[in-house]
């Protein structure tokens, strides 16, 4: 597919003065025409903003945040086997493949890193930086019934931590019997099958089961014998109970699993079961380059990854009168992670977590709503390695994690035009690396407010402002685990996100609009200094410098026919250098995206159009990779044997977009087929000339790795789909 020579003006400009200029003024100049109101209808569902009423208590208050959704259907359009997928290419937040050997995903919302993403099931955050590397993976979809998205520093109001925002993931109630079959075949192999039932055993019990399996295959589009995207083999199963014991009290329960199998770097199904003594060395390919033949052991480029996780999760909610309720949520989590990588190490990990929330609320009159809370965390990892720890005596990584905190929230409905939410939490953080001898205490206290105001009918601002925070855990957050020389902590500080988010959004008849401002200080980030040019290991700090990140997006939908809508959102991410170079990849700066949906009868037509921008990759450190290193095979040369770069990779990513469309057609009152084209024009960066594989500098020597990414590393699927309801 060719690259288009230009997409908007605003999305190539490369002076972020005038891209910020071209946001505010386009921004204002659609507010002016929503400046008087109307009378208003709701559109579809994609575009209407979300708000939802407090049940059962006498004060009737709304969201005042702006939340963004993701609904069944919309996760279907996807074909989304894992959580992962599914969220990919929502407003403000980037899916990103950190490394295409061990298929390791990050979820970053407003740009900040994939660890800055707070992940709840059902209000719980069951998740955390272990299981955030890989666990992401393992998620049910099977059973979910919303997935919503709270962007900013402490947008969730009381949630803990959540510097960059939190993405709940909420599970369905059980209110009928249902039974739904989701079957779906691509082109290349890649096969989904989902069942899900409800099913209300009396007036006051429901269950819920249901079972997921995915399976994806390897990509080699430039049959140099490494795959740009592993193996992957994905199951699932979710059962959830309710019972309302009476009229005032209800209980539920959640049981998950998830399991992962990845293969990577190899095109073979063989999985290694022990550590290949020596590394991908130069000769191992044609000519030394990566982009040629592969002619060595192909263990030496295999990674391997398994993982289990099992959660449970517990809710007891009592009315306690009129004009109050209690709540009382209980959770944990079980993951066991088994990898071999190619960089000549294996490391494993368990990783246990409990989690604990009682919330008390309470109606003070018609416009006060208060809301009292206390929660904790415990956390324990423990890992292993034959290499590293038993024949190389390096420090384990094992962690012990604790934080208990409180909050108050205060819902005000100040008139029919205003409504305030205030928010202070409290919390205490301890976290002890056990081998490492370095333990961070400390307590940290975190105001949050959301501001709502409604100028008329059309026209809707929302303010936010709020401090985020989290203490760094392992060195997952910048590597594969535990690095190859061992890492030392010098971590003396939480990380803190101060944030401002500022929307204005306008609904009349036909059309909607909204312009959102995102600013975030980032301080105390954690990254880790690479230190093997002098053999010792990666230190694991705090820097000194703090980091303004801010994000501008606009959308606009209107619906052209009774049967037709469009929506675009175009998003611009500024990012400071010294907050780029830190990052595990390169980052999103610039997207527009445009949807359309048309239902013609029976037919349900859908298209997605995504636009990325050019990007300068050497601002992310991607000036240390190479296609080719040679070998100083002088043995009068005072450099004889060492390793020396040529041919650089690409250090600018060009503009380029991909197409989605979906159709699909009810067949039955139960039965529905559904064709989707992913990726149309078959688009990816190693077709445009540059695979992810690549030499990288590391210390003196060159290493061969496979994360050279900055766009689409699969091409264009084909699926055939079928959903049955019954």
């Amino acid at each position: 597919m060719p690259t288009p020579s230009s997409a908007l003006v605003c999305a190539r400009s490369s002076d972020p003065f005038r891209m910020k200029n071209a946001f505010f003024a386009l921004s204002f100049l659609l507010s002016l025409s929503f400046a008087h109101g109307q009378e208003t209808t709701d559109l579809v569902p994609e575009i209407v903003v979300s708000e939802k009423p407090e049940a059962d208590l006498r004060i009737k208050k709304y969201e005042i945040n702006r939340i963004e959704t993701l609904k069944p259907k919309a996760i279907e359009k996807k074909q989304a086997q894992t959580f992962a997928q599914a969220i990919d290419n929502e407003k403000g937040i980037d899916t990103q493949i950190s490394c295409a050997f061990c298929g390791a995903k990050r979820i970053t919302i407003n740009g900040l890193k994939g660890e800055h993403t707070t992940i709840l099931i059902d209000g719980l955050p069951l998740h955390s930086t272990v299981s955030g590397f890989y666990g992401v993976e393992a998620i049910p979809l099977g059973g979910v019934d919303a997935i919503d998205i709270y962007r900013g520093a402490g947008a969730a109001l009381a949630a803990p931590e959540s510097i960059g925002g939190a993405i709940n993931i909420v599970t369905r109630e059980i209110v009928a019997n249902e039974r739904e079959i989701n079957l779906s075949l691509a082109d290349d192999g890649q096969r989904n099958v989902s069942a899900l039932v409800t099913h209300k055993i009396s007036e006051r019990t429901g269950v819920l089961l249901g079972v997921q399996y995915g399976q994806m295959f390897p990509l080699d589009l430039d049959h140099n014998g490494i795959a740009e995207l592993p193996r992957q083999t994905t199951s699932s199963a979710l059962a959830k109970i309710s019972h309302r014991l009476n009229e005032t009290d209800e209980v539920s329960l959640r049981l998950s699993y998830g399991k992962l199998k990845t293969i990577g770097g190899t095109m073979s199904e063989t999985r290694v079961d022990d550590v290949v003594p020596s590394v991908a060395r130069s000769d191992d390919f044609q000519d030394r380059d990566v982009r040629k033949k592969f002619i060595g052991d192909e263990r030496k480029i295999t990674d391997n990854v398994g993982l289990d996780r099992f959660e449970i999760a517990g809710l007891y909610r009592r009315q306690l009168d009129e004009n109050s309720s209690l709540k009382l949520s209980l959770g944990g989590a079980y993951q066991d992670q088994r990898a071999i990588y190619s960089h000549g190490y294996d490391y494993d990990n368990l990783d246990r977590l409990w989690v604990g929330l009682v919330e008390y609320q309470r109606a003070l009159n018609d416009s006060h709503l208060l809301t009292v809370g206390l929660d904790s965390k415990n956390q324990d990892m423990d890992s292993t390695s034959d290499s590293l720890y038993r024949q190389r005596g390096l420090a384990q990584d094992d962690l012990r994690y604790r934080s208990i905190g409180g909050y108050l929230q205060d819902t005000w409905v100040i008139d029919d035009a205003n409504e305030l939410s205030a928010v202070l939490r409290i919390d205490h953080i301890q976290t002890r690396w056990l081998d490492l001898d370095k333990t961070l205490d400390r307590s940290v206290i975190a105001p949050r407010l959301l501001y709502k105001h409604i100028h008329n009918e059309v026209l809707t601002s929302r303010l936010g402002l709020g401090l985020g925070y989290r203490s760094p855990l392992t060195l997952f957050e910048s590597m594969h685990g535990t690095d190859h020389e061992g890492f030392l902590i010098d971590i003396d500080r939480l990380e803190t996100a101060q944030s401002l988010v500022y929307s204005l959004a306008g609904q009349r008849q036909d059309d909607f609009f909204e312009a959102g401002l995102h600013v975030t200080r980032l301080e105390n980030m954690a990254y880790g200094v690479d230190q093997a040019i002098i053999a010792a290991p990666t230190l694991f700090k705090n820097a000194n410098e703090a980091y303004t990140l801010s994000t501008y997006d606009l959308s606009y939908g209107r619906r052209l026919t009774p049967n037709w809508t469009m929506e675009g959102i175009l998003e611009v991410f500024d990012f400071p250098a010294g907050y780029k170079e830190k990052l595990p990849v390169a980052a999103i700066e610039k997207r527009l995206s445009v949807t359309s949906d048309l239902e013609l009868g029976p037919w349900t037509l859908s298209q997605r159009l995504n636009v990325v921008g050019e990007r300068d990759l050497s601002a992310y450190g991607y000036d240390d990779h190479y296609n080719i290193i040679f070998l100083d095979e002088d043995v009068s040369s005072p450099t004889f044997d060492q390793l020396f770069p040529e041919s650089q990779k690409r250090q600018k990513s060009p503009t380029y977009f991909t197409v989605d469309l979906t159709f699909s057609r009810t067949l039955t009152e139960s039965l529905s087929l559904g064709l989707s084209v992913l990726n149309l024009f078959d688009y990816t960066q190693t077709g445009a000339g540059d695979s992810p594989t690549t030499w990288h500098l590391h210390g003196k020597e060159y290493h061969l790795d496979n994360f050279h990414i900055w766009g689409p590393l699969r091409g264009r699927q084909v699926f055939v789909s079928l959903k049955g309801l019954f």
